[in-house]
């Protein structure tokens, strides 16, 4: 039979004010350890000492009253050795929990061993202020009550190590770490209200230490003591937190001032736009981001305004500066969003944009910007005008910082020496044009006015019939010194320096002014005209076709357009767009070169094309090549299901002719018929071939050459030879 124990209970009061002081002492060690993280090593050294010793305190306190708060029948006493001797497990406890919270890298598992040995210490603590109340006979203990205490108290310990930590780290609202507080310290308070209550004293025993510290003086003694202590640490952090903010405030300022010294470094003060040094620096450090792999396609385009040093020299280095802002706001209205800017020089400036590799939405971009720069600004009564030199580079062909800046600024020096108003791209494999090609270019630009350009035409004849169905216009070149320059030397050189747009609308001009004279000459004939790249992305394609055909008073049946496959598959929706436009004009539209690109069927099938021309290279090879001929029978009966004419060009055999006919293809076109010739001497080849034409009183040029040609035996093939009607019949009036 066990002896009986004295009644006891626990002194509410008492016991919320050690949960308090606990809750406090908490709360402060984790602004001990914020100070110690934001402190250099010395100063974070004494702030753990310091506030060990003040949180140590604190538990310290706790742990004592919640042991005052037991209320027994007789009247006890502590014994003062004893119950200092109880400080400073505390205080190393602190001094661990704070040097342990300090650690952001601390592995898991050591965390969880120090989260242990911390609860251990702290049933030490309240064991320690136990057994400073001397009792005879001695208490005893209840196991299921001491077993509680100290789960209670790991449990608070490892949430403190863990949670509190991260909590630490992360910086979160000042509620949450509140409530994280005030949930750890319920814990550890629990753990020692559960040791308190698990002391049994016997019945009849005496305390042999109730003369010494005794009384509620003792708890308010206590209270008043540890609160002052915390008090003061509090109000030194307080402190420290004003010097860091202080520091903090110093520190932004020093940092406002040099980011306002390196915006300074960085932006051009005349336009407001980045420097040279500025731009340099964010293109660099975007090539160096992680991210940067996947940014897409970018482009660099350097602008000179060429002018600007005449005028400034004219009118004076205030008239120069603002045509440069004139000219920076402008090129702000034309440039894409998300594209940068920056005034790189006295007349220069740098373009970044994203997301174009397309050239021919680049070449858009560069017409744009150079449309804006040469609108006229008027400046204090002087209207002026400039132009602009655009240089061209894209990455990834340009693959670093570095080459895209170089690439532009050659492409840029290209341009000018081309006699500047011109954009140029930077080609993979060059830096920089050669002379010839350069001054080819300044030459092409003025051939139209020149009038050395002229159109040749090559006939296309029906399969069987051989009857005149079209010719197709081709453009020529007079050099009045290089002589005959061929296409595949100037088309380049026109691509390259944003010419091609300009010779697209001259030969499709020509070729509508030719089907008028041909028309009052007794001849109606369709043309067929090929559309560059450049000219199908051009916006306003559709009224330009319009407005050439009312002005020359051409039928649009008349007028063909040929699209080369790998144009128009490129980007396939535009395509329809530009292709449903002209369709509704009544335009005829053919695919070239079929064959050699990579078209979907069913894309094919939607465009409102009316002609497919199959590329000569197949044509080549339909003598020697079963493959070939299987290609071209599949072509044909592909197009005749989709409802197109079949033209196979470059036929140069009476073979080949006999098997495209064969195949059912419906037009045929090659040097076997005729060459590309000049208008006039189109209309002798037709006349010298039974048809009614009115010639001009006086012959031209042409129509000498053509005699000199359709006497050339080599080139002249007999109907007879071909299987075919004696007779083109052209339309006549």
């Amino acid at each position: 039979m066990s002896p009986p124990f004295m009644d006891a209970h626990l002194h509410l009061s008492t016991l919320l004010m050690a949960w308090a002081l606990g809750m406090y002492a908490l709360f402060l060690q984790g602004a001990v350890v914020r100070c110690v993280r934001r402190n250099d090593r010395d100063a974070g050294l004494g702030w753990w000492l310091g506030g060990a010793l003040c949180v140590g305190t604190g538990f310290w306190a706790q742990a004592l009253l919640n042991l005052v708060a037991l209320q027994l029948p007789i009247r006890v006493g502590f014994v003062a050795p004893v119950v200092l001797a109880a400080w400073m497990p505390a205080v190393v406890i602190s001094a661990a929990a704070i040097w342990m919270q300090t650690r952001t890298n601390f592995p898991l598992r050591l965390r969880l061993i120090g989260g242990v040995l911390i609860a251990m210490g702290l049933c030490l603590l309240t064991f320690i202020h136990a057994s400073a109340i001397m009792f005879q006979p001695s208490v005893s203990w209840d196991v299921g009550r001491l077993a509680g205490a100290v789960l209670l108290t790991l449990t608070g310990c490892l949430l403190g190590s863990l949670v509190l930590r991260r909590s630490l780290v992360a910086e979160p609202p000042w509620w949450r770490r509140g409530l994280l507080v005030l949930g750890i310290s319920a814990l550890f308070n629990a753990g020692q209200v559960c040791m308190v209550w698990a002391m049994q004293v016997p019945a009849g025993a005496v305390c042999l230490s109730v003369e010494h510290l005794a009384g509620e003086g003792l708890v308010m003694v206590l209270f008043g003591a540890v609160m002052m202590l915390l008090i003061m640490g509090h109000l030194s952090m307080k402190l420290d937190a004003r010097a860091q903010r202080r520091q903090q405030a110093l520190v932004d300022s020093l940092k406002e001032a040099q980011d306002a010294l390196n915006a300074a470094a960085q932006h051009d003060p005349l336009t407001g736009l980045l420097n040279r040094t500025g731009f340099e620096r964010m293109l660099h450090q975007g090539f160096d981001a992680p991210s940067f792999p996947g940014v897409g396609p970018l482009c660099v385009m350097r602008l000179h305004v060429d002018g600007v040093r005449t005028l400034t020299e004219t009118y004076g280095h205030a008239h120069g500066d603002q045509l440069m802002q004139h000219v920076a706001r402008r090129l702000q209205g034309a440039m894409r969003e998300g594209d940068v800017l920056a005034h790189a020089e006295s007349d220069e400036f740098l373009l970044l944009t994203r997301g174009l590799s397309d050239e021919h939405e680049l070449a858009q971009l560069a017409q744009r910007l150079s449309a804006a720069v040469h609108a006229p600004c008027l400046i204090e009564g002087h209207e002026l005008t400039v132009s602009a030199s655009i240089g061209i580079a894209r990455y990834p062909e340009s693959f670093n910082a570095r080459l895209l800046l170089t690439h532009a600024s050659n492409a840029m020096l290209t341009a000018r020496k081309a006699g500047g108003g011109v954009y140029c791209f930077h080609r993979s494999g060059e830096d920089q044009v050669g002379v010839d090609q350069v001054a080819l270019q300044r030459d092409l630009r003025h051939a139209i006015a020149r009038d050395e350009l002229s159109l040749h035409f090559q006939p296309k004849l029906r399969a069987g019939s051989g009857e005149l169905s079209g010719v197709e216009a081709l453009l020529r070149w007079q050099h009045p010194v290089r002589g005959q320059v061929s296409p595949a030397t100037f088309i380049p050189v026109a691509e390259r320096f944003g010419l091609i747009g300009e010779l697209g609308l001259w030969v499709l001009d020509a070729a509508c002014r030719q089907m008028r004279l041909w028309h009052e000459a007794g001849v109606d004939v369709p043309v067929a005209v090929n559309l560059s790249a450049h000219q199908l992305r051009q916006p306003d394609l559709e009224q330009r076709v319009r407005e050439v055909l009312l002005r020359h008073r051409v039928p649009p049946a008349m007028l063909i357009l040929e699209i080369t496959e790998s144009v128009a598959m490129d980007d396939i929706e535009a395509s329809m767009r530009v292709f449903d436009l002209l369709d509704d004009i009544g335009v005829k539209l053919s695919i070239d070169d079929f064959g050699t690109g990579y078209s979907s069927l069913s894309y094919l099938r939607r465009l409102p094309a009316r002609q497919l021309k199959i590329d000569r290279s197949f044509i080549a090879d339909l003598e020697s090549s079963a493959d070939a001929q299987a290609i071209v029978e599949a072509v044909v009966r592909l197009a005749h299901a989709l409802g197109l004419k079949v033209v196979g060009e470059g036929v140069e055999t009476l073979e080949q002719a006999a098997i495209l006919t064969h195949l059912k293809c419906d037009e045929l076109q090659g040097y076997l018929y005729a060459r590309p010739m000049p208008a006039q001497a189109l209309l002798v080849w037709l006349g010298q071939r039974g048809a009614v034409v009115t010639m001009p009183q006086t012959p031209d040029d042409g129509a000498e050459e053509a005699s000199e040609v359709l006497a050339d035996g080599e080139v002249l093939t007999t109907w007879s030879e071909l299987g075919m009607a004696p007779l083109l019949r052209p339309v006549r009036r």
